[in-house]
């Protein structure tokens, strides 16, 4: 399921006109009557109420989908971003108008786009799990045409008997294939090259193996 995110700006904007709702809700003279009261609590409600601001920025609080809304903005973008959790990674959906510019001719943009965020979690340890991020389902597609090729790649080097060498991707994609063909008895798969000219080998079973990213 697809999770809707906000910006920090707009959940900001909303804790504070609903903190300014319950202000305006004090009766004048009870604030009198009580203010003695209330003075000697104030050193602690204080830092009760600092304590659930923190817990409350915290929790509506997404680095990924921050950095990913600065970028747009620099592009001059209006974005929607949601979150999908799937099996091994979490995916971030960019979706809105003139969305082309982030995906580039054949991906290039949005791998690059990939490779940024990967790098700047890297080193500023941002979140702990893998993140994928996705423009107008432009990846979900690709996938899906990658998997169905290389199924139809696998099935004739199972038949033939023949190894079979893939154009050039991206690290991202060749992950895809590698994955989509683990469970694959008859055929076994590795990458060869170096980037950007590396690319996924579909082989027979009993031919040798090499390292797969």
């Amino acid at each position: 399921m697809q999770v809707p995110v906000k910006n920090k700006f707009e959940t900001a904007e909303r804790k504070r006109d609903s903190l300014m709702s319950e202000d305006n809700d004090i009766d004048d003279d009870d604030y009198e009557d009580d203010v003695d009261d209330e003075e000697e609590f104030d050193e602690e409600d204080e830092d009760e109420d600092g304590e659930e601001e923190e817990e409350g920025g915290d929790e509506d609080w997404d680095p990924i989908a921050e950095l990913l809304f600065d970028i747009t903005e620099h592009f001059g973008l209006e974005a929607d971003i949601e979150y999908e959790e799937r099996k091994d990674h979490v995916r971030y959906h960019i979706e809105g108008p003139d969305m082309g510019v982030l995906i580039g001719r054949r991906g290039s943009t949005l791998n690059a786009l990939q490779f940024l965020i990967g790098v700047i979690n890297a080193r500023k340890k941002l979140v702990d799990y893998r993140v994928v991020i996705d423009v107008e389902s432009y990846r979900d597609r690709r996938e899906k045409q990658l998997i169905d090729q290389a199924k139809r790649d696998a099935a004739k080097v199972a038949r033939d008997g023949r190894e079979k060498v893939l154009a050039a991707m991206p690290a991202a994609e060749r992950r895809v294939i590698h994955l989509a063909l683990a469970d694959w008895d008859d055929v076994v798969t590795y990458s060869e090259g170096k980037d950007p000219d590396r690319c996924v080998v579909i082989a027979p079973a009993d031919g040798e193996d090499d390292d797969d990213d």
